[in-house]
């Protein structure tokens, strides 16, 4: 099954906007109503949903995809501009070994440190890597998620806020990448990479080169 995108553009003076902006816990209980009802004890897993957040003080984007076509007409409305959807399914078939792809990813890179810990009351935090590690982070991802990586720049954003979860790092990688395992990048696409997944993280969009706008590269 091929997931559908959704983009919607808010409008940042909107009080339901700044409200929504403030807590990752309401952005993903507002998007879940596009989803199904009834989806079981994982409902976000189930529904496919992965979302993200673009844009600024004048212009703010929300991307999101969806395993099933969403339910427009049972989201609340209130401070969003324009919405529109589509099926990823024409995009996931053209992807293939050794297609060079435009990427972009918001992801949450982070790591549980183990026994290997720089210090002992560092055993089972939770460490956020920044800057070279940052990219060190997600190059050593991007395989398994089926991509070689020709190029990446990060760019830090603000951290999410969830009321009662507390804080969740963010990351924007972009760049170009080669495919080497055509499946493993649809996974990927479908499913999300690393944690946070809930709250605006783990969303990868691509876009072939010389196909700018599409993948939600837009």
């Amino acid at each position: 099954m091929s997931p559908w995108l959704t983009r919607l553009v808010l409008d940042p003076r909107h009080r339901s906007t700044r409200t929504l902006l403030a807590d990752g816990g309401r952005q993903h209980a507002w998007l879940m109503h596009l989803a199904p009802e009834s989806l079981g004890d994982h409902p976000r897993r189930a529904a496919g949903l992965l979302f993200r957040v673009e844009g600024g003080s004048r212009d703010v984007r929300v991307l999101v995809q969806t395993t099933d076509e969403p339910r427009l007409d049972t989201l609340p409305m209130d401070g969003v501009l324009q919405a529109a959807t589509r099926s990823l399914a024409a995009q996931l078939e053209s992807i293939h070994s050794g297609t060079t792809i435009r990427y972009r990813i918001v992801a949450n890179p982070t790591k549980r440190w183990g026994n290997s810990a720089p210090k002992k009351e560092m055993i089972g935090k939770l460490h956020t890597f920044r800057g070279p590690a940052a990219v060190g982070w997600w190059t050593e991802r991007a395989p398994a998620a089926g991509l070689a990586i020709l190029s990446a720049d990060w760019r830090p954003l603000p951290d999410t806020i969830v009321k009662g979860r507390g804080h969740h790092s963010r990351a924007q990688f972009d760049g170009l990448a080669t495919v080497s395992d055509p499946d493993a990048v649809r996974e990927t696409i479908r499913g999300g990479l690393g944690r946070s997944r809930s709250y605006g993280c783990g969303l990868l969009s691509v876009a072939l080169v010389g196909d700018a706008g599409r993948g939600g590269r837009e």
